[in-house]
Protein backbone atom coordinates (compact mmCIF):
# COMPACT_ATOMS: atom_id res chain seq x y z
CA UNK A 1 0.00 0.00 0.00
CA UNK A 2 1.49 3.34 -1.06
CA UNK A 3 1.78 5.85 1.78
CA UNK A 4 0.51 8.92 -0.08
CA UNK A 5 1.06 11.26 2.86
CA UNK A 6 4.74 10.28 3.01
CA UNK A 7 5.16 10.78 -0.73
CA UNK A 8 3.53 14.21 -0.61
CA UNK A 9 5.85 15.22 2.22
CA UNK A 10 8.93 14.23 0.22
CA UNK A 11 8.02 15.58 -3.22
CA UNK A 12 8.52 19.25 -3.92
CA UNK A 13 5.48 20.85 -5.58
CA UNK A 14 3.41 17.67 -6.06
CA UNK A 15 0.50 17.20 -8.43
CA UNK A 16 -1.74 14.13 -8.79
CA UNK A 17 -1.91 11.73 -11.74
CA UNK A 18 -4.91 9.40 -12.11
CA UNK A 19 -5.25 6.40 -14.38
CA UNK A 20 -7.44 6.72 -17.45
CA UNK A 21 -9.91 4.13 -16.16
CA UNK A 22 -9.94 5.10 -12.47
CA UNK A 23 -13.11 4.20 -10.59
CA UNK A 24 -15.42 6.87 -9.15
CA UNK A 25 -14.71 5.73 -5.59
CA UNK A 26 -10.99 6.20 -6.20
CA UNK A 27 -11.63 9.63 -7.69
CA UNK A 28 -13.39 10.57 -4.48
CA UNK A 29 -10.29 9.51 -2.54
CA UNK A 30 -8.08 11.57 -4.87
CA UNK A 31 -10.30 14.61 -4.39
CA UNK A 32 -10.07 14.19 -0.63
CA UNK A 33 -6.25 13.94 -0.77
CA UNK A 34 -6.04 17.02 -3.00
CA UNK A 35 -8.30 19.10 -0.77
CA UNK A 36 -6.65 18.01 2.48
CA UNK A 37 -3.12 18.65 1.17
CA UNK A 38 -3.94 21.57 -1.15
CA UNK A 39 -2.48 19.70 -4.12
CA UNK A 40 -3.12 21.01 -7.62
CA UNK A 41 -3.51 20.18 -10.47
CA UNK A 42 -5.03 16.72 -10.93
CA UNK A 43 -4.53 14.95 -14.27
CA UNK A 44 -7.34 12.62 -15.33
CA UNK A 45 -8.81 10.93 -18.39
CA UNK A 46 -11.57 12.83 -20.19
CA UNK A 47 -14.35 10.65 -18.76
CA UNK A 48 -13.31 11.43 -15.19
CA UNK A 49 -13.64 15.22 -15.40
CA UNK A 50 -17.40 15.43 -14.86
CA UNK A 51 -17.15 13.01 -11.92
CA UNK A 52 -14.30 14.84 -10.22
CA UNK A 53 -15.42 18.41 -10.75
CA UNK A 54 -18.39 18.56 -8.26
CA UNK A 55 -16.06 17.57 -5.42
CA UNK A 56 -13.51 20.24 -6.33
CA UNK A 57 -15.73 23.15 -7.33
CA UNK A 58 -14.60 26.26 -5.49
CA UNK A 59 -11.58 24.50 -3.94
CA UNK A 60 -8.94 26.24 -6.08
CA UNK A 61 -7.70 22.89 -7.38
CA UNK A 62 -7.30 22.57 -11.15
CA UNK A 63 -8.44 19.59 -13.19
CA UNK A 64 -6.53 18.78 -16.38
CA UNK A 65 -7.96 16.38 -18.94
CA UNK A 66 -5.39 14.14 -20.59
CA UNK A 67 -5.11 13.21 -24.28
CA UNK A 68 -2.70 11.38 -26.56
CA UNK A 69 -1.94 12.44 -30.14
CA UNK A 70 -0.36 9.82 -32.42
CA UNK A 71 -0.65 11.62 -35.74
CA UNK A 72 -3.58 9.72 -37.22
CA UNK A 73 -5.68 11.47 -39.84
CA UNK A 74 -8.20 13.95 -38.37
CA UNK A 75 -7.06 13.09 -34.85
CA UNK A 76 -6.33 16.72 -34.00
CA UNK A 77 -9.93 17.64 -34.88
CA UNK A 78 -11.29 14.78 -32.78
CA UNK A 79 -9.09 15.72 -29.82
CA UNK A 80 -10.21 19.36 -30.13
CA UNK A 81 -13.84 18.31 -29.80
CA UNK A 82 -13.08 16.13 -26.80
CA UNK A 83 -11.05 18.87 -25.13
CA UNK A 84 -13.91 21.33 -25.61
CA UNK A 85 -16.32 18.78 -24.11
CA UNK A 86 -14.19 18.42 -20.97
CA UNK A 87 -13.95 22.20 -20.62
CA UNK A 88 -17.73 22.37 -20.53
CA UNK A 89 -17.74 19.80 -17.73
CA UNK A 90 -15.23 21.43 -15.41
CA UNK A 91 -11.70 20.97 -16.79
CA UNK A 92 -9.36 23.90 -16.27
CA UNK A 93 -6.96 22.80 -18.96
CA UNK A 94 -5.76 19.97 -21.17
CA UNK A 95 -2.58 17.96 -21.42
CA UNK A 96 -1.80 16.56 -24.87
CA UNK A 97 1.00 14.00 -25.05
CA UNK A 98 2.74 13.58 -28.38
CA UNK A 99 5.82 11.80 -29.65
CA UNK A 100 8.74 13.97 -30.64
CA UNK A 101 8.24 13.11 -34.32
CA UNK A 102 4.57 14.24 -34.21
CA UNK A 103 5.06 17.50 -32.31
CA UNK A 104 5.30 19.80 -35.33
CA UNK A 105 2.30 18.13 -36.96
CA UNK A 106 0.19 18.59 -33.85
CA UNK A 107 1.12 22.25 -33.44
CA UNK A 108 0.55 23.04 -37.12
CA UNK A 109 -2.98 21.59 -36.91
CA UNK A 110 -4.03 23.35 -33.72
CA UNK A 111 -2.17 26.62 -33.27
CA UNK A 112 -4.59 28.62 -35.47
CA UNK A 113 -7.55 27.71 -33.25
CA UNK A 114 -5.58 27.85 -30.02
CA UNK A 115 -7.14 31.07 -28.70
CA UNK A 116 -10.71 29.98 -29.43
CA UNK A 117 -10.31 26.46 -28.05
CA UNK A 118 -8.25 27.36 -24.99
CA UNK A 119 -9.75 30.73 -24.06
CA UNK A 120 -9.00 31.18 -20.34
CA UNK A 121 -7.81 27.56 -20.21
CA UNK A 122 -4.39 25.94 -19.89
CA UNK A 123 -2.74 23.86 -22.61
CA UNK A 124 0.24 21.66 -21.82
CA UNK A 125 2.19 19.61 -24.32
CA UNK A 126 3.76 16.42 -23.02
CA UNK A 127 6.88 14.72 -24.39
CA UNK A 128 9.00 11.71 -23.48
CA UNK A 129 12.28 13.26 -22.37
CA UNK A 130 14.18 10.16 -23.53
CA UNK A 131 13.16 10.90 -27.13
CA UNK A 132 14.78 14.36 -27.18
CA UNK A 133 18.40 14.98 -28.10
CA UNK A 134 20.31 18.00 -26.81
CA UNK A 135 20.23 19.86 -30.14
CA UNK A 136 16.42 19.58 -30.44
CA UNK A 137 15.36 21.71 -27.47
CA UNK A 138 15.44 25.04 -29.32
CA UNK A 139 13.02 23.70 -31.92
CA UNK A 140 10.77 22.23 -29.23
CA UNK A 141 10.54 25.51 -27.32
CA UNK A 142 9.86 27.33 -30.60
CA UNK A 143 6.93 24.96 -31.23
CA UNK A 144 5.60 25.64 -27.73
CA UNK A 145 5.80 29.38 -28.34
CA UNK A 146 4.00 29.00 -31.67
CA UNK A 147 1.24 27.10 -29.87
CA UNK A 148 1.36 29.62 -27.00
CA UNK A 149 1.37 26.64 -24.69
CA UNK A 150 0.97 27.18 -20.97
CA UNK A 151 3.73 24.72 -20.33
CA UNK A 152 5.68 21.57 -21.09
CA UNK A 153 5.34 18.18 -19.39
CA UNK A 154 8.40 15.96 -19.52
CA UNK A 155 7.80 12.26 -18.95
CA UNK A 156 10.50 9.83 -17.86
CA UNK A 157 8.82 6.83 -19.47
CA UNK A 158 11.77 4.51 -18.79
CA UNK A 159 14.35 5.05 -16.09
CA UNK A 160 17.65 3.21 -16.59
CA UNK A 161 18.94 4.28 -13.19
CA UNK A 162 22.66 5.05 -13.14
CA UNK A 163 22.85 4.41 -16.89
CA UNK A 164 20.24 7.08 -17.55
CA UNK A 165 21.16 10.46 -19.01
CA UNK A 166 18.16 12.06 -17.33
CA UNK A 167 20.15 14.80 -15.58
CA UNK A 168 21.96 15.66 -18.80
CA UNK A 169 18.68 15.90 -20.69
CA UNK A 170 17.13 18.20 -18.10
CA UNK A 171 20.31 20.29 -18.18
CA UNK A 172 20.02 20.61 -21.97
CA UNK A 173 16.35 21.61 -21.69
CA UNK A 174 17.07 24.32 -19.12
CA UNK A 175 20.02 25.58 -21.15
CA UNK A 176 17.75 26.13 -24.16
CA UNK A 177 14.85 27.60 -22.20
CA UNK A 178 14.22 31.23 -23.12
CA UNK A 179 10.62 31.66 -21.95
CA UNK A 180 10.80 32.34 -18.25
CA UNK A 181 7.00 32.30 -17.91
CA UNK A 182 6.60 28.72 -19.06
CA UNK A 183 5.37 26.13 -16.59
CA UNK A 184 7.54 23.03 -16.45
CA UNK A 185 5.90 19.83 -15.20
CA UNK A 186 7.35 16.35 -14.81
CA UNK A 187 6.01 12.80 -14.66
CA UNK A 188 8.81 10.80 -13.02
CA UNK A 189 7.07 8.01 -11.18
CA UNK A 190 7.59 7.53 -7.45
CA UNK A 191 11.23 8.62 -7.44
CA UNK A 192 11.88 11.52 -5.04
CA UNK A 193 15.58 11.53 -5.97
CA UNK A 194 14.67 12.43 -9.57
CA UNK A 195 12.58 15.29 -8.24
CA UNK A 196 15.56 16.45 -6.17
CA UNK A 197 17.80 16.35 -9.26
CA UNK A 198 15.41 18.57 -11.20
CA UNK A 199 14.98 21.01 -8.31
CA UNK A 200 18.75 21.35 -7.87
CA UNK A 201 19.24 22.05 -11.57
CA UNK A 202 16.45 24.63 -11.65
CA UNK A 203 17.80 26.36 -8.56
CA UNK A 204 21.23 26.64 -10.18
CA UNK A 205 20.18 27.39 -13.79
CA UNK A 206 16.68 28.89 -13.91
CA UNK A 207 15.50 30.13 -10.53
CA UNK A 208 12.90 32.34 -12.23
CA UNK A 209 10.82 29.27 -13.20
CA UNK A 210 11.12 27.52 -9.84
CA UNK A 211 7.60 28.61 -8.84
CA UNK A 212 6.27 27.04 -12.07
CA UNK A 213 7.56 23.52 -11.34
CA UNK A 214 5.19 20.62 -10.71
CA UNK A 215 5.81 16.89 -10.25
CA UNK A 216 2.98 14.46 -10.94
CA UNK A 217 2.75 11.41 -8.72
CA UNK A 218 0.46 8.45 -9.21
CA UNK A 219 -2.66 8.66 -7.10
Amino acid sequence: MIDMDKILENVSEPALWCGMDIEATDLARVASIAIENKVSPISVGPNSVSILWPWLEGKNIKIYSRFYFDGKENQASIISEKINFTFKHGADGAQVFVSRRNLNDFVSQLYLIRDDLFFNKDIFIGLNINEIDAFEWNEIFSSLEKMRATGLILVLAKDDGDKSDFVGRVYSALSALNNKNIKLHFVLGIKPYRVEQVVRLVKSMATEIEHNLKFFINA
